[in-house]
């Protein structure tokens, strides 16, 4: 039973630092938009009105699985707004997977794991990829355009 302790002491460990050492790697810049990246998802859950209008380009276009064709800023604001009054996220967890920063434009590739609960009380966990580019507009970074979508995993 000890060695079973023990040897799950030493995975977890391992684990904990293989985690943790892809962001060791990272440079100022990635380490930048990524802080950037938590950021806007904390006002997205804190539903303060910042996300997305503060942090989108004002020639953001983006166009995500649940949409017909592209949105620009306003829709996507809207949109956003229309979500924050119908859900409410009551968890998530984003993770990094690629960052690539090249002079002022970034690329974000990460997944988040979301359970929200919609107006009805009924609550829902999903996952999605994400892929979004950032531009850097004077001494911020700003997302110019993303996709997201849910993978059918293993299905």
């Amino acid at each position: 039973m000890k060695n079973y302790i023990w040897v799950g002491a030493i995975v977890a460990c391992l684990l904990t630092a293989s985690v943790n050492a892809q962001e060791a790697t990272w440079n100022d810049a990635q380490k930048e938009v990524w802080g950037l990246v938590q950021q806007s998802w904390m006002d997205d859950v804190a539903e303060n009105g910042k996300w997305p209008a503060e942090y989108i380009h004002d020639s953001y276009v983006s166009w995500g699985d649940s949409s017909a064709a592209p949105r620009y800023k306003d829709a996507v604001v809207a949109w956003s707004r229309f979500s924050d009054e119908n859900n409410k996220t009551i968890m998530y967890e984003v993770t990094p997977a690629a960052i690539v920063v090249v002079m002022d434009t970034a690329v974000v590739h990460y997944h988040a794991t979301t359970v929200t609960e919609d107006h009805k009380g009924e609550r829902k966990q999903s996952v999605s990829r994400i892929s979004e580019i950032l531009i850097r507009d004077g001494s911020s970074w700003k997302w110019i355009t993303g996709i997201n979508y849910e993978p059918k995993l293993n299905n």
